[in-house]
């Protein structure tokens, strides 16, 4: 008995340790210790590393003194996401202690740095819902930290942004969990399944976690803070703390568990929208962060497709509940890697040579299913859960996600070409150590996948012969697609600035004139529609204007719920 106690205290020890390390070094970066804080920082990770491998799957131990009785544990779900954003924290560690190595911001920034790191832990590990929202809480305004830490009129933009959207996923989320603890009677997570969603309840999860992963029309801060936010910050911003907003999803609306049709035809429209909406505002964009933003919009969307599926009953979310970690997996190793690529290019402040682009087409192509790649087992995952679910949605693997691939390829290749063109800030600072955690994150890319049991069948079919050819043409289309698009809509000489005032009238009407001047057409017809066009597009420009604004989307987003929760009664 004595025995089974201390190895209690002994898992009790470790669960609050994963959390109680990085909160601890965040503490200490604020006394004269700081220095020696910031050269240790990686070790603020090693239990959130060695976790999954020493606590038994479902142990759940209880803190009653915890913020009105705490629960934490480690289920299989949690397991999968603590390893993989403990790996992410860990890499983004290194590279961030050169960085800002004579920033005099330096502090801050580690103690934004190390508390959204316990919050993202803490919430992979809490199983009461108040835990979870209180550690949900902690990283998502410690991020906002990380957004403006340049200080830049452009960095404080985005943090208005940023701040403004998370204060209404938090108001959102925070309503949902009140109703459901009064649906449920209890705190615990393990306490909502089976039970029968209210449309608001799902509306409100929607908002409250849609806003972390960026799901449409809750994206709008995604690509400024990717940009502005330092690098090894928006590495785990990208790769790690947007995964909170997936494991929210599932754990307060469980796959297999939950049977919501009209619930699963909003998240699959939702989804699919935002899975080509953010290939398009990403192509227009000419910084790299920016684009990696898109991409980000992009790929959750696809994320928000699967979980979507999965919803419509308990063997729909049997089947889908799997695919959904595959890809969680292959997109943030990916995603995380592009941002490391990213910013050893950002240090060394040259053209990349021929090798370094090589590199960071694995993982870059990978998104789009380049054939033995992560991202071609995973969309194999994705096309035989289509194909288990059968018709209608047999053809969202036949057609639509090749359609994604194709555009996902323009998108990474336009990437590529920013990075090949830019200049960098030429920081030598750390550059051989960017160097080798570039070289990790893109071995971990290719190779995990590959190498991990739950993803085996996939990776087994992705290498049969048919599958390779349709895993093969769709980033052949995008790549001749991106040669044909790259002189037409790109600057012949330099990358404008992704904040130059333009509306999307603006864009459209440069579009028009660009594929006009290349049919033959006689210049008096010309000359009439660019007259008619010209009057016109002042009167839309002040339109887009006006919505823009704050208070107009807010009340059209209000407008909005009114009307999905009249579709849900």
């Amino acid at each position: 008995m004595i025995a089974a106690d201390l190895q209690t205290v002994a898992y009790a020890s470790i669960l609050a340790l994963v959390a109680g390390t990085p909160l601890i070094f965040a503490a200490c970066s604020c006394t004269p210790f700081q220095k020696r804080v910031v050269r240790f920082l990686p070790l603020a990770t090693v239990p959130a590393l060695l976790a999954p491998f020493t606590v038994p799957v479902d142990m759940v131990v209880e803190v009653p003194w915890f913020f009105m009785g705490g629960r934490m544990g480690l289920d299989q779900t949690g397991r999968i996401f603590l390893s993989l954003s403990a790996l992410i924290w860990f890499l983004a560690s290194f590279s961030s202690r050169r960085i800002l190595k004579n920033d005099t911001g330096q502090r801050q920034f580690h103690v934004f740095f190390l508390t959204a790191m316990t919050g993202n832990f803490g919430l992979i590990l809490a199983s009461g819902m108040l835990g979870y929202y209180l550690f949900f809480a902690l990283m998502s305004f410690a991020a906002y930290g990380l957004v403006v830490h340049k200080a830049t009129d452009n960095a404080l933009q985005a943090g208005r942004i940023y701040l403004t959207l998370v204060m209404i996923g938090e108001v959102a989320l925070f309503t949902a969990l009140i109703l459901l603890v009064h649906n449920t009677g209890g705190l615990a997570i393990e306490d909502i399944a089976g039970i029968s969603y209210q449309p608001l309840t799902l509306i409100l999860l929607f908002i409250g976690f849609g806003v972390k992963i960026g799901a449409l029309p809750l994206h709008g801060w995604m690509t400024s803070a990717y940009q502005e936010t330092p690098i090894p910050a928006a590495a785990v911003l990208a790769g790690a703390m947007v995964n909170a907003g997936i494991l929210g999803w599932l754990r307060f609306l469980p796959l297999g568990q939950t049977s919501c049709p009209t619930a699963a035809v909003l998240f699959i429209a939702v989804g699919a929208v935002a899975a080509l909406y953010g290939v398009i505002i990403g192509l227009k964009c000419r910084q790299a962060g920016a684009v990696l933003g898109a991409s980000s919009i992009s790929q959750m969307g696809l994320i928000t497709v699967i979980f979507g599926l999965g919803l419509f009953d308990h063997k729909a979310g049997f089947h889908a509940a799997p695919v959904l970690m595959v890809y969680v997996v292959h997109h943030s190793l990916a995603k995380s890697s592009l941002f490391f690529g990213y910013d050893l290019v950002e240090r060394q402040g040259k053209i990349l040579s021929h090798l370094q682009i090589a590199a960071i087409l694995l993982p870059a192509l990978g998104l789009a299913g380049l054939p033995f790649t992560s991202g071609a087992i995973a969309k194999t995952a994705f096309k035989d859960l289509t194909a288990t679910l059968g018709n209608p949605w047999y053809g969202l693997g036949t057609f639509f996600l090749p359609l994604t691939a194709t555009t996902t390829t323009m998108l990474m290749l336009h990437f590529i070409r920013i990075l090949k063109y830019g200049t960098g800030t030429g920081n030598p600072a750390g550059k051989r150590e960017s160097g080798t955690i570039f070289t990790v994150s893109v071995i971990a890319t290719g190779a995990i996948l590959w190498l991990w049991p739950a993803s085996r069948d996939s990776a087994i079919l992705s290498l049969a012969g048919m599958t390779l050819l349709q895993s093969l043409w769709p980033v052949t289309a995008g790549f001749l697609l991106y040669l044909v698009w790259s002189p037409i809509f790109s600057a012949k000489k330099g990358l404008p600035d992704d904040h130059k005032k333009q509306t999307l009238f603006d864009l459209i009407l440069e579009t028009v004139a660009r594929i006009l001047k290349g049919i033959e057409w006689p210049q008096s017809r010309q000359d009439v529609l660019f007259t008619h066009l010209y009057r016109i597009v002042p009167q839309l420009r002040r339109s887009e204007k006006i919505m823009g604004r704050w208070k107009v989307i807010g009340i059209s987003y209000l407008a909005l719920c009114l009307c999905l929760l009249f579709l849900l009664l």
